[in-house]
């Protein structure tokens, strides 16, 4: 599948959450790459990332060396570290062949010797998956070249990351077409506008190169077609009912669009721009031109295209169902989770947990006296009178700046600008999303806000997540701090890992808050929108349950709750395989290594430090970061 936008969007991705995810009685939780947007959209996107159930040294995983043997290695002593980064530079530099795949990345892209290119977005080729994997087996070749133990320790991980994802990569090869950059949730059909809607404009050429993507919106769903029909070729097309939704929700972006936010918003950034009028007049008439004749025609170009395809599906959607299904489904469950563990493995290990978290909410449950009971249920009813803020977004984002000045690591004062989603894109949008800050300039930070969600009551942790100590706060710690572009970039189970931890680990330094009902009813969401759903994800695309299947599952814990639960979740679980694996093992892992370091060094090293430590090793699997993580936090003194 096209790769290009879903690394642009991979943070967006990764944030965008349905309110047909959860039970009616529950607040939606924030989302993870993608990639990003996780430029994008979190989260494709883009995106890769586990959770470890072992501690076994993964660092066979790399090239092996000999210690006992003088190296035989082309780059060895200071070149081995130089070609290291050498070759990080040409992967991110070679990652960027058009301008939706740097306008987020880069502000300017000439103090890295870098132009800006031709395309506004490049449409995808049946040629590409060659080329990738062409890189791909490049790259490794040039890892073997590189001698380890040269390397600096900082240096060591890169090297861990680039083969373990390298190698994962060159496993999935040739395993096309089972999913799609298309849905009615995080597709790149959802991401666009909401990329265009709030591109910043600092002068005459950002405009310009807008307009350049613009244009290419409809010949890139034309190539993205093609993808679709290689797709239903190799008999792997959507259920009618699943493909009904995504024809909707372009639909929905495309009727009655005439004098909407596309082109409101578009006004409103260049009017406020130092330009003569005469100029702003000349692009607001070439932005309507373009979208009256480009983008929207796109879109309904594509809706009649997707409509061709009913009736095309050989099998119910579950990937196990598909010609090789199973095998692409343990890797591609591997890319989301970030983990290297194997499905039985992975099973077993959520369903421990699940075990574990029921356990502890009916535990939890049953101590509560009438009116903790009677607040429990207002969460679960998402009641105003108990949202979790101290009372508006802004305000927020102070009190958890505040909060975790002693316990997190200091990255100074960084500019942000909120932007409020337009109401036509809110159905489908999180209460709120980060969109990360260029490599190159760490004030560009975009918060989106929903201010029609109604999941936004419980604003603090959603700041939590999404701002300090979560997105916002792991995305300009390490621009600041990595010395490399390959994991400042991240994955979308990472990024989630964080960020759900920070979540939980602000309501435990406020006190404005009963914490026993709030950790009862975080308990009860947690099982249900991460381990449950992520459970159920694996036994419907790998062991081919059908929703009664899943109705039988859930009753057994919640009796007479699996019909409403199957309704919110399994529909989304065929639509989009793996969707909800990276927040819930990246969750688990990230709270996993951090919590056991604080438990063997927290006499030694202070919070601040561990967190640190965490945060210094950057994003990569897991496996790996369990196993330097020691080194990392001994390092902090």
């Amino acid at each position: 599948m096209n790769k290009k936008i879903r690394n642009v969007l991979k943070v967006l991705g990764c944030i965008i959450l349905s309110s047909s995810m959860f039970l009616s009685a529950c607040r939606p939780k924030k989302e993870p790459s993608t990639k990003k947007l996780t430029r994008r959209t979190t989260e494709e996107t883009t995106e890769t990332t586990e959770e470890p159930t072992d501690t076994t040294d993964t660092s066979d995983t790399a090239v092996p060396t000999d210690t006992s043997a003088p190296s035989n290695k082309k780059y060895t002593g200071a070149e081995a570290g130089a070609k290291l980064h050498e070759l990080d530079e040409e992967i991110f530099k070679n990652g960027k062949k058009d301008i939706i795949s740097m306008v987020f990345d880069i502000e300017d892209p000439t103090k890295l010797g870098m132009d800006w290119p031709d395309a506004g977005i490049k449409p995808w080729s049946p040629s590409d998956e060659q080329e990738n994997l062409k890189s791909v087996e490049q790259a490794l070749a040039t890892l073997n070249d590189i001698d380890f133990d040269s390397l600096e320790l900082e240096d060591k991980i890169l090297y861990d990351t680039l083969v373990h994802d390298y190698t994962l990569a060159k496993e999935m090869s040739g395993m096309d077409y089972y999913t799609s950059s298309m849905n009615s949730l995080t597709g790149e059909n959802m991401e666009l506008p909401i990329i265009f809607a709030t591109l910043n404009f600092d002068d005459q050429a950002d405009v310009e190169r807008y307009l350049k993507m613009l244009a290419d919106v409809k010949p890139y769903f034309e190539s993205i077609f093609e993808y679709e029909k290689k797709m239903a070729e190799a008999g792997n097309s959507r259920p009618d009912n699943i493909l009904d939704t995504l024809i909707e929700s372009i639909d929905a972006i495309c009727k009655d669009h005439e004098g909407n936010y596309m082109y409101t918003t578009f006004e409103d950034r260049v009017n406020a721009m130092d330009l003569d009028d005469a100029v702003k007049k000349d692009l607001i008439a070439k932005n309507k031109e373009i979208l009256d004749t480009s983008f929207y025609p796109g879109y309904e170009e594509l809706k009649k295209n997707m409509e061709t395809l009913r009736g095309t599906a050989k099998t119910s959607g579950k990937i196990c169902e598909m010609q090789g299904g199973k095998e692409f489904f343990e890797k591609y469950f591997q890319l989301r989770s970030g983990t290297n563990m194997t499905i039985d493995e992975a099973k077993k290990m959520l369903l421990d947990d699940i075990n574990a978290k029921y356990t502890v909410f009916y535990s939890k449950l049953l101590k509560l006296n009438q009116q903790q009971n009677d607040e429990l249920m207002k969460h679960m009813s998402q009641d105003p009178s108990v949202a979790i803020t101290t009372g508006s977004f802004e305000k927020d984002v102070e009190f958890c700046k505040e909060a975790i000045k002693s316990d997190f690591p200091d990255i100074g004062e960084v500019k942000y600008t909120i932007y409020h989603i337009p109401e036509a894109l809110s159905k489908n949008l999180s209460p709120a999303a980060y969109m990360s800050t260029p490599v190159d300039d760490i004030n560009k930070n975009v918060l989106m806000l929903n201010d029609h969600s109604d999941g936004l009551g419980d604003m603090l942790t959603t700041v939590a997540h999404e701002a300090f100590p979560g997105h916002l706060f792991e995305a300009v710690y390490h621009m600041q701090h990595m010395n490399n572009f390959y994991q400042k970039g991240g994955t979308t189970a990472y990024k989630e890992g964080w960020s759900t931890y920070s979540e939980d680990y602000i309501m435990n330094l406020t006190t404005d808050y009963d914490l026993q009902v709030y950790e009862c009813f975080d308990t009860y969401i947690a099982l249900l929108n991460y381990q449950m759903q992520a459970y159920l994800d694996i036994c419907v695309h790998y062991d081919g349950w059908g929703k009664d299947d899943v109705v039988k599952f859930v009753d057994q814990y919640f009796p007479g709750g699996g019909n409403q639960l199957a309704d919110a979740f399994y529909d989304r679980i065929i639509e989009i395989p793996c969707y909800v694996t990276p927040y819930c093992f990246g969750n688990m892992c990230c709270s996993k290594i951090i919590n056991d370091a604080m438990a063997q060094y927290g006499n030694q090293y202070s919070k601040s430090e561990i967190h640190a430590a965490y945060l210094d090793m950057g994003p990569s699997s897991f496996d790996i970061l369990e196993k330097y993580m020691p080194q990392y936090v001994e390092k902090q003194h």
